[in-house]
C-alpha cells in the first residue's frame, strides 16, 4: 500500500487481491477512482499525480461539484476554477 498527500489531495494505492494480481486500486480523497488499474503501485501513484497536475493546470472537464474528491478541501472543490 502507498499513501501520500499530493497538492492537498489524499492519495492511496492498494494491490488488488484475488482475480487481478497485476492490478491496483486507486483512491483520491478516500473515494475509489479505479478498481483495477493495470500496473505497479508506483506507476499508479504517478498516474494520479499526472491527472491532478492536469486538473490544476486546465480545470475540470466536467462539473467539479460532481467529483469533489479530486480537489483539495481549501479550494471549494474546484468551483473557483
Amino acid at each position: 500500500m502507498l499513501r501520500e498527500t499530493y497538492k492537498g489531495r489524499e492519495l492511496k494505492i492498494l494491490k488488488c487481491r484475488s482475480s487481478k494480481p497485476d492490478h491496483v486500486r486507486q483512491f483520491v480523497g478516500g473515494r475509489i477512482v479505479d478498481h483495477a488499474w493495470w500496473g505497479t503501485e508506483e506507476q499508479a501513484m504517478e498516474n494520479l499525480k499526472l491527472i491532478i497536475d492536469r486538473l490544476d493546470e486546465h480545470g475540470p472537464s466536467c462539473p467539479a461539484d460532481e467529483y469533489p474528491h479530486w480537489w483539495p478541501p481549501a479550494t471549494n472543490n474546484g468551483a473557483a476554477r
